[in-house]
C-alpha cells in the first residue's frame, strides 16, 4: 500500500510538472508577454488585476477583462490565512475526527489540481505564487554559499551532518527549481522542526529530573514562533497551493522530528550543529533572492501577517530568540515585500548566532543560553552580562518570592 501511495505521489508530481506550464502557455495567455502578467506600479499607488476566465471559444484576450483595484481599498492582495486552509482544523478534536476532516479537505485540492491540469477548470494566473514571477537561482545561491564559506564563515559540521545537507540541497534545487516561494514554504516547515525537537527534549530530560533549562526552552519556544511567522507568510503567498508539495512537506518533517529526537538524545551539539548549517543556507538563499528580485518586490506590498507580526505583534517573543542583541534594539519596518524578505533573511543570521551559543553552552565552555531580556542590563545601557546557573537560580527564586508576595495581596483584597 506504502509503495502504491509512493509511486501514485512521484506520477502525480510528475503530470502536475510537465502540464501546469502545458496547460497555462495554451489556456491563458503567456506570463512573460502578457501585458497584464504582474501587479502594476505608479509613483503613489499599487494597482493589481483581477482576470476573468472565458466563456466561450472566441478569442482569448476578447473575454479578460480587467479590474483595477487599489491596494490602498484592499485589506490583503494575497492568500487570505483565514479562509485559504489546506489543513487547519476548526477546533481541538480527536485524532480519527481530525484525519478523516484533513483526508477530505485535501483530497478535494487534488481534483481540484487536477482538473485544472486537464484544462477543464481554467486556471488564475493572477494567483500567487505564479503571478509574482518571482526567480532563484540554484547556481547563484551556491555560489554565495562558497564565497561565505571561503571568507571563514562556514560551518566546522560532523562529516555525517555535512552529507545529509548536501544531499538536501540537491533534492531542494532539482524539486523546487524555477519555484522560490514554493521552496521556501517548504525550508519553513521543516526549520520549525529542530526548535519544537529541542524543547521536547528538554522537557523530557526536566521530566526525568536529569536536566533543568527553563530559560533555554524559552528562547527555542521564541525561535520556533519566529519560524512560525516565516511560514505564515509563505503561506500567503500561495507557497503551499500544490497538493505534492504540501505531501512531501508534512511527512518529511514527521521524520525529521524523529531523526532529530535521537540525534539530540545522543549529542544536542550535533543537533545545534546541523540547524546552524540549514539556517546558514536559508541566509545565503533569502540574500540571492533579495538580489535577484530586489526592484519587483520594493514594488510589492507586505503581507499583512509580515505586518503584524514584525511592528505589532508579540514583540517580548521577537525579542527572545535573538540572544545576541539587546531587547528592543531590532524594530525593523515592514511595508513592502522586499522589506519582508530582508527581515526574514535576519531572522534567519540570529538562528545561526543563536545556534552557535547552543553549541558553545552544550561543549561545556560558553554561557549559559538564556533569553536577551534576563542577559542584558537595561540600566547600562544595554550591556551584555554573563549569568551562571546559581545567578539564575537566584533570580527565579526573586521571582517566585515577588509572585508570593503579590498573590499574598490579591488574596488578603477578596477576603
Amino acid at each position: 500500500m506504502i509503495l502504491a501511495l509512493t509511486c501514485t505521489l512521484i506520477s502525480f508530481v510528475f503530470l502536475q510538472e510537465k502540464c501546469e506550464g502545458f496547460a497555462l502557455r495554451t489556456f491563458v495567455p503567456s506570463m512573460t508577454n502578457a501585458k497584464r502578467s504582474s501587479p502594476r506600479t505608479s509613483s503613489s499607488r499599487l494597482y493589481v488585476q483581477q482576470w476573468q476566465p472565458p466563456t466561450g471559444n472566441d478569442n482569448m484576450n476578447a473575454n479578460q477583462e480587467s479590474i483595477l483595484l487599489s491596494l490602498d481599498d484592499i485589506e490583503d492582495p494575497y492568500v487570505n490565512l483565514e479562509t485559504k486552509r489546506y489543513f487547519d482544523g476548526t477546533k481541538p478534536d480527536s485524532g480519527i475526527n481530525l484525519a478523516v476532516q484533513n483526508f477530505k479537505r485535501q483530497g478535494a485540492t487534488i481534483i481540484d489540481q487536477l482538473l485544472e491540469i486537464i484544462r477543464i477548470r481554467p486556471m488564475d494566473p493572477y494567483a500567487p505564487p505564479e503571478c509574482l514571477q518571482l526567480s532563484l537561482s540554484n547556481e547563484a545561491v551556491t555560489e554565495a554559499e562558497r564565497q561565505r564559506e571561503a571568507a571563514g564563515g562556514g560551518v566546522d559540521a560532523h562529516p555525517v551532518s555535512r552529507a545529509l545537507y548536501d544531499v538536501g540541497c540537491l533534492f531542494l534545487d532539482r524539486l523546487f527549481d524555477g519555484r522560490p516561494i514554493e521552496r521556501f514554504w517548504f525550508l519553513e516547515i521543516i526549520a520549525r522542526i529542530p526548535y519544537f525537537t529541542y524543547v521536547s527534549m528538554l522537557h523530557l530530560y526536566e521530566s526525568l529530573g536529569w536536566f533543568r533549562a527553563s530559560e533555554l526552552r524559552k528562547v527555542h519556544a521564541a525561535e520556533d514562533w519566529n519560524e512560525l511567522h516565516h511560514l505564515l507568510i509563505m503561506e500567503s503567498l500561495g507557497g503551499n497551493r500544490r497538493w505534492s508539495d504540501r505531501f512531501l512537506g508534512y511527512h518529511v518533517a514527521i521524520v525529521y522530528y524523529w531523526v532529530l529526537v535521537l540525534v539530540y538524545l545522543g549529542s544536542p551539539r550535533i543537533a545545534y550543529q546541523f540547524m546552524e548549517l540549514l539556517e546558514a543556507h536559508a541566509v545565503d538563499t533569502y540574500t540571492t533572492f533579495i538580489n535577484e528580485n530586489r526592484s519587483r518586490l520594493a514594488a510589492l506590498p507586505a503581507p499583512k501577517v509580515a505586518k503584524s507580526y514584525y511592528t505589532s505583534g508579540d514583540l517580548y517573543l521577537f525579542d527572545d530568540f535573538q540572544v545576541s542583541r539587546a531587547p528592543g534594539s531590532r524594530r525593523p519596518p515592514c511595508e513592502t515585500l522586499l522589506e519582508t524578505f530582508i527581515n526574514i533573511a535576519t531572522d534567519e543570521g540570529e538562528h545561526v548566532k543563536t545556534m552557535i551559543a547552543c553549541q558553545n553552552y552544550s561543549d561545556g565552555y560558553g554561557t549559559t543560553v538564556v533569553s536577551p531580556h534576563l542577559q542584558f542590563d537595561k540600566g547600562a545601557e544595554n550591556t551584555k552580562i554573563d549569568l551562571n546557573s546559581e545567578q539564575l537560580e537566584a533570580i527565579e527564586d526573586e521571582k517566585r518570592a515577588l509572585w508570593k508576595k503579590w498573590s499574598a495581596q490579591v488574596n488578603n483584597e477578596w477576603r
